[in-house]
């Protein structure tokens, strides 16, 4: 009796599991470096007699239902990840998989070319990732710079507050000295290092972002010192696919976008296709946005080879607002607050634009009455620019062990920015309004008859021309020396012609101006609206480098060794300078005599050789711990604009950059858990920068400091954890202390490109100085919830601390007055976005609908993010304090529908 009971007892607890004849396995698809969910992934389930799947959903779940008991083989794949497959085997009840999927080169070759991207558990580099989905949820209307804040050792500011000025420091470097790169193709402005974000409106068609920090694993010679900004966009692999999106926020923003994909074809084509129109006033005062963006990509396979042919551009104007105001000026309570010297005409607001003003312009009539034209808003300060870019790329597989990949590329940069010029120095302000006085200018030129009955104009608007004709290559080879060693090399080519010169944009009442800058014409010369004026100079540039690297790679441990190797030429053609008698070497205009059978200035090339060596290894202790470390020294050749004074005569005493650094890092990855932890130490010698800054009257000066040393060193924390399905964290600590040491050489000049005063290579004393112009310490801390399916809600807290003001070099000629400049209150930011994919049942299963929304700055907190040096003033107190706030509350909400 016993012996019945115990099995008549198992037999009733079998009863359930007996009567459950099918089962399900479901899960979640995750980016194993972000651990951001990757909705549209495919699930596919074969085995014990079935061959089925589906599609992750919007959170990344998924589900395949209907599976009877038996070992089934299940894989996930998504475009531009490596397929993950897993044995499951399902005995009495449904089972759990989840996939962590890691980016795949491979599939984004046609793109990639030579820029590598890093890749977990392998590179021995420091860096952070951004998936499509992140992009898509958060970005908003923002500059793309401004979602990489997320990432440890970023500080990323909207500047001056106007559409596509933001810019970028990684680890204390600013964006000239981090290398930018769009499909592998630099962008860095080749005289400068500049990057112009105003170009570039990729968020809607960009993949993958990755910053590398430190030694990036960029295999061409590129400015990197900071690190690599390397931005992937849609290419061959894209599926079959139709989006809309429409969008719209405050300050009157509205943006609408559609894109085409075709997925691979018959043949092996692929085509995308996007365009998009974005237009908004601005959230600071007359900081207008007027856009369009395009960007197609065709792609084709024959046999072994990928043809890839993309263009892109992002044809824009905008107004902006360029120079910093005492503190008092946007808020006397906020000037109390910093010890700041108040505005009797302050409290103008955080949206203050001192760069604009209202005119009436008028003519006279037979009697001599004034015929008003109505009254018009003036824009001191607008940027326009088009950047199209056009790119092939070629692909070969050429063998098992060779690969071999190309791209050719061009663009053609048209545009410039506008401001102010004439004998009077800077314009008035009206005092009632605090905005410049265009009326005042406007009377003064047109009353200012001369004896051959025109008007001079004393003020008026110019437009600084910054065009370029840019064309290059890249190639590279991979050879599988052995199953573990690879080496590679490559070449990079680049042909650079700038032109830079000064037109006369407005003339403000009067018919003509005079200007004794060209030294090659009769100073007499009467100059009208579209005549050049102040500068008038080409820059060449000619790049050709090489690189190789031997690559070792084990399951447990991979290592590196690379080198690069770059002749880098310049040439300054000055139309405005009279050629002198012995052009080489160095000059002083007095000492020379002009040769009137050449009549411009056109310099010897200069040439420069730079070089780096790159070591790391990394070594994977468990399949969840591993250990990475790098080594490496750039001599990096400095900037054109560091290399000739504004008369078109080298400075003395040019050299190369040296910077000397060293990494180390431990990461743990688990399904539900992924940190990496990473200490650098950075030493840059002989370095060059320029600023921007006014003198005592309100001028605009440039400061070329050259030949200083400086020192990073930090720590950085970046941690991802999956807490349940439905709640996710990310966070990101970095903790610097960056400072100057020794002394350098400051040349300054004025908007005519002329010496101000005696500042010709004056020394200069940093030795302690903490580098200014980026916070030195960052806390972020964000959240992505779901509480129910299709619905997230993401906010992001972000705080910055340590960041310590632009100082004036012309402060610190003494050794005594070598001391910090003011150190900036900690600033706070939160950020929320959410959005929902509505559920297929509304609609049939070929459109999805989604909506949005991003409430930035959500607190409508106001807080310091820029203090540009400003001559004459050494901010070692707020006394005099100028700088740039935050952007007040701003929301965008968007609806979009994808077939």
């Amino acid at each position: 009796m016993k012996h019945f009971v115990t099995a008549l007892f198992a037999v009733l607890l079998s009863l359930p599991a007996l009567a459950q004849t099918t089962f399900s396995i479901r899960g979640r698809v995750l980016d194993k470096v972000t651990g951001e969910t990757l909705p549209g992934a495919t699930v596919q389930v074969s085995g014990n007699g079935q061959n089925t799947g589906s599609g992750a959903d919007a959170d990344g779940g998924y589900k395949i239902p209907n599976l009877p008991a038996g070992t089934y083989t299940v894989q996930a794949s998504f475009i531009g990840y490596k397929p993950l497959t897993q044995t499951v085997k399902i005995t009495t009840q449904s089972v759990v998989a989840t996939f962590t999927l890691n980016s795949d080169n491979a599939s984004l070759e046609e793109v990639t070319v030579v820029a590598a991207q890093a890749q977990e558990r392998s590179t021995p580099v420091a860096f952070s990732a951004v998936n499509e989905v992140k992009l898509r949820e958060t970005l908003s209307n923002r500059d793309l710079p401004m979602i990489l804040n997320e990432t440890p050792g970023v500080y990323a500011t909207q500047g001056g507050g106007g559409t596509g000025d933001s810019r970028i420091n990684v680890r204390g470097f600013d964006q000239r000295n981090v290398a930018v790169l769009i499909n592998g193709v630099p962008v860095n402005d080749m005289e400068t290092g500049q990057v112009y974000w105003s170009n570039w409106d990729l968020g809607d068609v960009t993949k993958s972002l990755q910053v590398q920090r430190g030694l990036s694993a960029a295999k061409i010679s590129v400015p990197s010192v900071g690190g690599s900004i390397n931005v992937l966009t849609r290419g061959f692999d894209d599926k079959k696919a139709a989006l809309a999106r429409v969008e719209t926020g405050s300050n009157n923003y509205f943006k609408s976008s559609l894109m085409l994909s075709t997925g691979q074809m018959k043949g092996d084509w692929a085509v995308t296709v996007f365009g998009s129109r974005r237009r908004q006033d601005g959230w600071v005062d007359k900081t207008f946005d007027d856009a369009w963006t395009y960007f197609g990509n065709i792609s084709k396979r024959i046999g072994h080879h990928s043809f890839s042919l993309t263009a892109l551009g992002s044809p824009q104007s905008h107004g902006q607002r360029t120079f910093a105001s005492r503190v008092g000026i946007y808020s006397n309570e906020k000037a109390a607050e910093l010890g700041a010297i108040p505005i009797a005409n302050g409290n103008l607001g955080f949206r203050y634009n001192p760069n604009w003003g209202v005119l009436n312009r008028y003519t006279l009539d037979g009697n001599g009455q004034r015929q008003y034209k109505g009254e018009e808003v003036v824009n001191e300060r607008v940027n326009y620019y088009n950047k199209p870019q056009i790119s092939l790329n070629h692909v070969w597989n050429a063998s098992d062990k060779l690969f071999i990949s190309t791209v050719l590329y061009g663009s053609r940069g048209e545009g410039g920015g506008s401001g102010t010029a004439g004998s009077s120095g800077t314009l008035p302000v009206n005092t009632a309004t605090q905005q410049q006085d265009f009326q005042r200018v406007f009377d003064n030129n047109f009353a200012n008859v001369k004896a051959n009955g025109e008007r001079l104009s004393s003020q008026y608007l110019v437009n600084s021309v910054n065009s370029h004709r840019w064309y290059g290559f890249i190639t590279g080879a991979d050879y599988l020396l052995t199953p573990q060693l690879t080496l590679s090399a490559g070449l990079d080519g680049r042909s650079y012609y700038g032109l830079h010169y000064r037109e006369i944009r407005d003339l403000l009442g009067g018919t003509y101006t005079t200007s004794t800058a060209d030294r090659n014409a009769n100073p007499n010369t009467l100059l009208r609206e579209g005549d050049k004026i102040g500068y008038n100079y080409d820059g060449k540039t000619q790049w050709l480098g090489g690189y190789g690297q031997l690559e070792y790679k084990t399951p447990l441990l991979s290592a590196v060794l690379s080198g690069t190797v770059s002749q880098i030429r310049y040439k300054r053609i000055d139309y405005f300078q009279p050629k002198l008698i012995g052009q080489a070497g160095n000059f002083d205009w007095n000492d020379h005599v002009v040769k009137p059978a050449d009549k411009f200035l056109e310099t010897e090339w200069a040439d420069f050789t730079g070089y780096s060596v790159k070591a790391g290894a990394n070594y994977n202790f468990t399949e969840h711990d591993n250990l990475f470390a790098n080594i490496g020294y750039n001599s990096k050749v400095p900037f054109f604009n560091s290399v000739y004074d504004p008369s078109g005569i080298r400075y003395r005493d040019v050299k190369n950059e040296g910077i000397s650094s060293f990494e180390v890092g431990y990461g743990i990855n688990y399904p539900g858990l992924k940190a990496t932890l990473n200490a650098y130490y950075t030493y840059w010698s002989n370095k060059s920068s320029n600023s921007t800054g006014r003198d005592p009257d309100g001028n605009l000066v440039y400061n070329n400091v050259r030949n200083v040393d400086a020192r990073h060193v930090g720590v950085e924390l970046a941690v991802a954890q999956e807490i349940s399905r439905s709640l996710q964290l990310n966070a990101a600590i970095s903790i610097g202390d960056w400072r100057w040491a020794g002394k350098g050489l400051l040349t300054q000049v004025n908007e005519s490109n002329q010496v101000v005063g005696d500042n010709l290579d004056v020394p200069i004393y940093l030795s302690g100085v903490h580098v200014g112009d980026a916070a030195q310490n960052q806390f972020q801390l964000g959240l992505r919830y779901e509480p129910v399916r299709g619905l997230y809600v993401r906010p992001s807290f972000l705080l910055f601390t340590k960041y310590y003001a632009g100082f004036d070099p012309l402060s610190l000629r003494e050794q005594v007055s070598s001391f910090d400049s003011y150190r900036v209150p900690t600033s706070r930011n939160l950020d929320l976005h959410l959005g929902y994919d509505l559920p297929n049942r509304f609609f049939n299963d070929k459109v999805k609908l989604g909506v949005k929304g991003s409430l930035l700055n959500v607190l409508n907190e106001f807080y310091i993010t820029d203090v540009p040096a400003r001559s004459g003033v050494n901010y070692t107190n707020p006394g005099l304090l100028e700088a740039f706030y935050n952007r007040g509350r701003t929301f965008t909400v968007g609806l979009s529908a994808t077939l």
